[in-house]
């Protein structure tokens, strides 16, 4: 049996996601599905994993992504502009990534050519080495300045709480927005919202210097 994650608040093409990849594996390959929640631990074990990625998520480190077991198929869906051609993160690697508005006929290929291709591969790499990783992340005083946005507090005060001036805080505010590749406050705001499910930055943020402990819905 195949087992299946996916990960996508569009409830409408989640549920078309699961009826294509039925026809697929089922009706055409022969083979029982069985969707799973999208946890780490599911994932460790997922023989397919699709996950929608917000503008920016593709830049970054996902440790549940890091132990997808080897020669899994991991399908990114995204709105917006293009993904960018820059190197991905290592948990990443292999990701085909699909539009939202790519028509049934292309994705359907995707996913049957990229399955094709995870079993032709003798073995995927399985082994993380962060230290090596081009995943993006944040400067101290850039997770600082984030936190203060992220609690929807306007320059002059964050400048104030920092002690730098509100055009230093606009400087690391548009930094931090051209190194994800954002477009606007609310994409920063949902970057940020989406970064914080993930202990790591959470802990990063909670421990900057006078920043107040933050709630996130995980």
């Amino acid at each position: 049996m195949l087992k299946i994650v996916i990960e996508d608040f569009y409830t409408l093409y989640k549920n078309g996601m699961e009826l294509m990849l039925e026809n697929i594996f089922h009706h055409e390959n022969a083979a029982a599905i069985e969707i799973l929640d999208f946890s780490e631990e599911n994932i460790s074990v997922a023989d397919v994993v699709i996950k929608y990625f917000h503008a920016g998520e593709s830049y970054i480190c996902h440790s549940a992504l890091k132990r997808r077991k080897p020669q899994s198929l991991l399908i990114g869906l995204y709105d917006g502009e293009g993904i960018s051609s820059a190197p991905l993160p290592l948990c990443l690697k292999d990701t085909i990534f699909l539009h939202r508005s790519e028509s049934i006929t292309k994705v359907k290929r995707a996913i049957v050519n990229g399955w094709q291709d995870c079993n032709t591969e003798s073995k995927r790499e399985s082994e993380h080495d962060c230290q090596r990783c081009k995943h993006r992340t944040l400067s101290p005083q850039q997770i600082k300045v984030a936190a203060h946005f992220y609690r929807g507090e306007i320059p002059a005060l964050v400048g104030d709480y920092l002690d730098i001036s509100p055009k230093t805080v606009g400087a690391h505010k548009c930094k931090i927005m051209s190194k994800f590749n954002l477009n606007s406050d609310y994409e920063l705001l949902n970057f940020l919202h989406q970064w914080l499910k993930q202990k790591q930055m959470k802990d990063l943020f909670q421990e900057s210097q006078g920043i107040r402990t933050l709630s996130c819905n995980a």
